[in-house]
């Protein structure tokens, strides 16, 4: 018990250390901000218009001298000025340090966070998951509140993702490329906007920016990875066999939800155009599958019928989606349906799928004699992550979610492919004599599953906690958007536990339990019409909400609603 103890202390002394050691170098602000300035950070502050502008200086001349400064400084730290290094933290050596650096630092970070979430859940009986998105959703308000710039940027990442793109795609400043996401009221002194830019236009604020953006790349390559490993120890032909009731699923799952949804919004916004209860009415039709396909891995339950026909219903729900924002978006940019889109989208979608149904197995096959031909061992790992992130390009291209293409590549391919490749059954692998050089080759049966796994076990927790991260716990606060909120959380629950029902002689519980997370596909949705000016904020925090319970609850009642199934099924048996 001492040792277990001590163990759990040394452990949060990590993470109490890595938090400190994360915030103090490189930033001003928070706890832990640097009072005394040295007497070049004070020439430099003085004649620096940036401080203004943080002071709440409004006019755009000073916001776009204060880019043009900044720019400076920081092409000045980038060539290599050893002493702007030394005062803003470059290296803790005073020489040229690594970039990367701090992207490293922060990957420990998050999957130290992400370990200490999996201990906690599991010591609860509940999925690792929760305890990733939970200590996600706890790290990522005490930094934020703290004013830790991580937390900042993190919080407000897809903010940060834009704005980095617009600077990038117009050649615009910072100031200028954040009036295009933020709100002029976001942008007050306070505001989110305001936070955002002070750390973006911080003398340091690019390496914020990188660590943010690094985190927000290992995280997409963690969904990415597990969605193709789910597609792995998945089976297209058995897929099939479901695909009836998937079919149904799907349907009945962005019909119910859509009219519960219009009907709540027409009723607690009686004053709101059309055009509002359409958008929200749609955000309730989407289904974020990352969540429900772990919780089915961690429970091991990837091979039920359960977990295939709501696999199937996910990657239907992402086309009928699709399909539903182009036509709300073409009634709210023109009044009218585009029916050349929606045609459009409909027949990418039809020709990427059936191509997966018709063409996945001949893909696979020629995937396994490209591997053969060249490095087995290592081909046989690195090849089919290429299938993996081509398939997710393609998917993007047609605008489907790069998952479906991650998950379509681990649906076709099959280890028994690159067997009858080999030849002689398994890929061989260097052997090492007792120096430890390699020489020779023996025989070994490694599956492609086996390969992936240790990466996805890296970066797929980024994925949870970083999405818990976002999870901004001042939006439960706002008592006039707790209502809105409450009746579209019921709307989106009720909506996807009645999709479950054509699915006969299956757990339909589960499965609709299983559709009902709308994570950061539903976000997306609200994200566009928000853009549109059509969603307005308190509206958009009611949809954040939404998104939040709905993917806080799903494991806690997936693994209870599972365990229940197979409780009657033993008692029946």
């Amino acid at each position: 018990m001492r040792v277990r103890r001590f163990q759990l202390l040394l452990f949060g002394a990590l993470v109490v250390f890595s938090t400190l050691f994360v915030a103090m170098p490189w930033q001003g602000n928070g706890l832990f901000a640097q009072t005394t300035p040295t007497s070049d950070q004070a020439t430099e502050s003085a004649d620096d218009p940036a401080g203004d502008a943080h002071a709440g200086d409004d006019h755009a001349d000073d916001a776009h001298a204060d880019d043009a400064h900044a720019d400076g400084d920081h092409a000045t730290e980038g060539h290599g000025d050893d002493h702007e290094e030394g005062d803003h933290g470059g290296g803790h050596g005073g020489g040229h340090a690594d970039p990367f650096i701090p992207i490293l630092l922060g990957l420990a970070w998050i999957v130290l966070a992400a370990l200490a979430g999996r201990h906690i859940a599991t010591r609860f009986g509940q999925p690792s998951v929760l305890g990733e998105l939970l200590f996600g959703v706890l790290l990522g308000n005490l930094l934020y509140f703290a004013g830790f710039p991580l937390g900042v940027l993190v919080m407000h990442l897809d903010a940060v993702t834009d704005i980095t793109q617009e600077i990038w795609h117009t050649d615009t400043s910072v100031n200028t490329a954040a009036a295009t996401v933020f709100t002029a009221e976001e942008l007050e002194e306070g505001g989110p906007g305001a936070r955002v830019l002070e750390v973006m236009t911080a003398p340091d604020g690019w390496r914020w920016v990188f660590l943010a953006l690094g985190a927000w790349i290992f995280s997409n390559l963690g969904v990415i990875l597990l969605l193709f490993m789910v597609g792995l120890e998945s089976d297209i032909d058995e897929m099939k066999q479901v695909g009836v009731s998937s079919l149904g699923v799907a349907i009945l799952g962005i019909i119910v939800p859509y009219g519960l949804g219009y009907g709540f919004s027409a009723w607690l916004l009686p004053d709101k155009p059309e055009t509002v209860h359409i958008f929200i009415a749609a955000t309730l039709c989407a289904t974020s599958v990352g969540i429900t396909a772990r919780v089915f891995k961690d429970l091991r339950k990837l091979h039920t019928d359960e977990a295939r026909v709501i696999l199937g219903a996910a990657v239907i729900d992402d086309v009928l989606g699709l399909i539903i924002l182009a036509v709300v978006v073409g009634i709210v940019a023109t009044g009218s349906i585009d029916m050349m889109e929606v045609g459009r989208i409909s027949l990418l979608s039809l020709i990427f799928l059936g191509g997966v149904a018709v063409l996945g197995d001949k893909i696979a096959r020629l995937t396994a004699r490209i591997v053969g031909s060249l490095d087995r061992y290592h081909g046989k790992l690195l090849m089919p992550l290429c299938l993996a992130f081509l398939m997710s390009w393609a998917a993007n291209q047609i605008e489907l979610a790069s998952i479906v293409g991650a998950f379509a590549a681990g649906l076709i391919l099959d280890d028994d492919y690159f067997r009858e490749a080999f030849g002689d059954n398994k890929p061989p692998v260097p052997k090492e004599d007792e120096s430890g050089h390699g020489h020779g080759e023996h025989e070994t049966d490694v599956s492609i599953y086996e390969l992936v796994a240790p990466l996805e076990a890296i970066f797929a927790p980024v994925f949870f906690v970083l999405m818990g991260m976002q999870v901004n716990l001042a939006t439960f606060g706002e008592i006039q958007t707790l209502g809105l909120a409450a009746a579209l959380t019921g709307a989106a629950i009720v909506g996807k536990l009645i999709a479950g029902l054509p699915a006969k002689g299956l757990d339909r519980l589960s499965i609709g339990l299983g559709m009902v997370p709308r994570g950061e596909v539903g976000l997306i949705f609200a994200s566009v019409g928000k853009g549109l000016g059509v969603v307005t904020d308190s509206v958009f925090s009611a949809v954040v909400i939404m998104v939040i319970v709905t993917t806080l609850i799903t494991p806690i009642g997936l693994k209870w609603s599972l365990a229940r199934a197979e409780a009657r099924q033993t008692a029946a048996g």
